[in-house]
């Protein structure tokens, strides 16, 4: 089943172009339809309760390179998520947009583009599958946000969210391959725990990967500026999808990383630190998307310090805060929207009286805006219960760190949430307001009413996140959503915390917007990406000046740093110097050889020592049993000499003098370049994957290639392709020799 939803989303997206082009309506429709599915699917395989769904496409099985998907019950809570959301905001996309807009092929494709990208990362079940598909998340982000490229503003926010998404993406890469390494695995469910020092680096990796992703501080500067992308964009990516990726990431690997202390205090850090300075952020803006999207920042921070710090309890409390914040935070993200269609701004400071002329919105924004707050009967009060007592339940410097960014964050959250509903619904001077469409209200209706119903249906949303929880953690299961926590401890803290907030809330407004905080941190990021991209041009001039012998050094060089973490990766036990004094000897020549011809002088000994070096190593191969590959090597080595003294009739007999330093260097490079080959064959013959071929090799040949030359079947019928592609490359080689070789006899211009 997976592999068929998944590929009627690639189906879908050309299905949206060619809709795409009668308007920009119907191509959201269409790209609507396959997410609708995913989680009509979703929310019956979680009403089920079945075992979860599996699909595997083996690339390298030796290696354990594969695709492999798993819809286990956190899968599929995400997936009805990101499906169930993403299917609304493209409805809603389509009452947003005009008719006539531009872009109504490329909008809807990219969006459905973005959705698949986000299933198969939710589903992936291999480091090397959820590797690919984050990766691609970022990279049609990139495009959804830079939808108005025509604006340089917009550009910049699209390059800032790349680069430190992408690069975040890299850095994960490295953190992901050490995890496997060290879990003896690249599956991703069921983990081993991992402890030391290596387990420590990936952990630090993984962590800022995913803090990248989910704009925690200080990569947070990508998040505002990406509210330059139109409103569905924001909705989707912000609230229920991207930013969500890194929470995903650091809920399931997390229990691997249970014994590394490192891991726990990055990611505390990380979460408090976002959780303040977000709502701080929140409350110095005017923008209502702005507003917004710090207010995600810090609620994501909430989500990664709780699990950060592990306990059952803290699992299942940010999976239920996961789960509440995709509804509320979408909801509030098309009530802005509409607002700024309809009204033409979204400025706090210049809207006013939109209870009256938007009455539907209104109603979207307060019970959203009470779920964000944490107010009862919506589901982001039993959510927030359950991370304060979650909170409570810790222990030592950890719970008092936790406690301070939780209570000091949901103080500035009630403050900043009652801002943004004042400045845009109180009282005021009666903004003027177009008529408005059933696309726009009915989606963030629907969400708002997602909140009230999983309240009133508290079981139905326990069935959802209690199974994930439980996957995540095995002793989450004996925790549940409750409608009423009675007067407890986190309660009174609640109480607190929405009086508090409420009273800072009423007085920041009274004080008016105040002035627009100037975007340091963006501004600091630019700069970096624009220095970067100044010093590449003179980097490329150093290295790429048109001298060969550069060229080649620098490849050596390269190819000797990539070969230095293999250092550590061999033995020695199965290393021997030769099978017979022979290959001694011949070896001995080789070096002697390659010695010579970096000391002599004229072409013709230069051409010589080259020579030399062929035949010896053709001796090589004929005294390990390869009379082929011998015969080979001497025809082409023969060939060589022959044609550079045929050639070297045209040129001067001595080369151009060389100074000793650049002779070292050289030297030097090629000698390095010889132990790093040495270093990479010990290598890989000190760890061999699986059994060697050789037996099938030898036993195929005379069945399946119907030759008895085991060489000359591998040549011609496994390494088919292979062959043919170095056939042809020699066939263009001795094309252009041969008109370059006419040109010089008709006298002509050679270039």
């Amino acid at each position: 089943m997976l592999w068929a939803l998944f590929s009627a989303h690639l189906i879908a997206v050309p299905a949206a172009v060619a809709a795409g082009r009668a308007s920009m309506r119907a191509g959201l429709l269409a790209a609507a339809a396959a997410p609708a599915v995913a989680a009509v699917w979703a929310a019956a395989e979680l009403a089920s309760g079945g075992g979860p769904a599996t699909a595997e496409l083996v690339w390298v099985r030796g290696l354990d390179v594969a695709i492999r998907f798993r819809a286990d019950a956190v899968a599929l809570m995400m997936t009805l998520l990101v499906a169930g959301v993403g299917a609304l905001v493209m409805v809603y996309a389509a009452g947003y947009f005009r008719r006539s807009a531009a872009g109504g092929t490329r909008f809807p494709a990219t969006m459905l583009a973005f959705s698949t990208s986000m299933l198969g990362l939710v589903w992936a079940d291999s480091t090397w599958t959820l590797f690919i598909f984050w990766e691609l998340t970022s990279i049609t982000s990139f495009l959804l946000v830079g939808h108005k490229h025509v604006e340089a503003s917009v550009r910049m926010a699209a390059r800032r969210a790349l680069v430190i998404t992408a690069g975040g993406g890299l850095v994960l890469l490295a953190g992901l391959i050490v995890l496997a390494q060290e879990a003896g695995s690249s599956a991703l469910s069921g983990l081993a725990p991992v402890s030391g020092g290596a387990a420590a680096t990936a952990g630090v990796l993984i962590l800022i990967g995913a803090a990248t992703k989910s704009a925690q501080v200080p990569f947070h500067v990508w998040l505002p500026g990406a509210m330059a992308a139109p409103t569905p964009v924001s909705a989707y990516l912000h609230s229920a999808a991207m930013v969500k990726a890194g929470i995903l990431l650091i809920a399931v690997v997390g229990p691997a990383f249970a014994e590394v202390a490192s891991w726990k205090w990055l990611g505390i850090a990380f979460g408090v630190a976002s959780m303040l300075w977000g709502a701080v952020g929140a409350l110095r803006h005017r923008d209502a998307k702005l507003i917004l999207a710090w207010g995600t920042i810090s609620q994501l921070g909430l989500m990664v310090a709780l699990l950060s710090a592990g306990t059952a309890k803290a699992v299942f409390a940010a999976l239920a805060l996961l789960f509440s914040h995709a509804l509320f935070k979408a909801a509030l993200f098309l009530v802005v929207g509409e607002i700024d269609v309809r009204t033409g701004t979204r400025d706090i400071g210049e809207l006013g009286g939109l209870w009256r002329s938007m009455p539907v919105a209104f109603a979207v924004a307060l019970l959203a805006g009470g779920s964000m707050v944490g107010l009862p009967p919506l589901v982001g009060f039993a959510a927030k219960e359950a991370a304060i007592e979650a909170v409570l339940a810790l222990g030592g410097v950890e719970r008092a760190v936790v406690a301070a960014g939780v209570i000091g964050g949901s103080v500035l959250t009630v403050a900043y949430t009652l801002r943004l509903l004042h400045g845009a619904f109180g009282p005021g001077p009666s903004t003027s307001v177009a008529s408005g469409g059933l696309l726009m209200t009915a989606p963030a209706a629907i969400l708002a009413a997602a909140g009230v119903a999983g309240y009133a249906a508290i079981s139905s949303v326990n069935r959802i996140v209690v199974p994930a929880a439980a996957e995540l953690s095995e002793k989450a299961d004996a925790y549940a959503l409750i409608r009423w926590p009675g007067l407890k401890t986190a309660f009174v803290v609640s109480v607190l915390i929405v009086g508090v907030g409420g009273v800072a809330g009423a007085l920041w407004a009274s004080r008016g917007v105040g002035r627009l905080p100037a975007p340091v941190g963006a501004s600091a990021a630019d700069g970096i990406v624009d220095k970067t991209l100044g010093f590449s041009p003179r980097l490329t001039a150093l290295v790429q000046h048109g001298s060969l012998p550069v060229y080649l050094a620098v490849m050596g060089s390269v190819a000797v740093v990539a070969a230095v973490v293999l250092a550590t990766e061999f033995s020695f036990g199965h290393l021997v110097w030769w099978d017979s004094p022979v290959q001694a000897a011949l070896a001995a020549a080789v070096v002697g050889a390659a010695l010579a011809g970096a000391f002599v002088g004229s072409r013709l000994g230069a051409a010589l020592a080259l020579g030399a070096v062929g035949f010896g190593v053709t001796g090589l191969f004929l005294v390990h049993g390869a009379p082929d590959l011998a015969l080979t090597q001497l025809l082409v080595e023969t060939v060589v000499v022959v044609g550079f003294v045929l050639g070297l009739g045209h040129l001067a007999r001595r080369f151009p003098p060389i100074k000793n330093t650049w002779r070292s260097v050289r030297i030097a490079i090629a000698v390095a370049g010889g132990i790093a080959v040495a270093a990479a064959l010990a290598a890989s013959g000190s760890d061999p994957a699986g059994r060697p071929p050789v037996d099938d090799l030898v036993s195929g040949a005379a069945v399946e290639g119907g030759g008895k030359n085991v060489v000359n079947v591998i040549l011609t019928d496994i390494r088919a392709l292979d062959t043919l592609g170095e056939v042809v490359v020699l066939a263009t080689a001795a094309v252009g020799i041969l008109a370059l070789a006419r040109a010089r006899s008709q006298g002509a211009d050679p270039s």
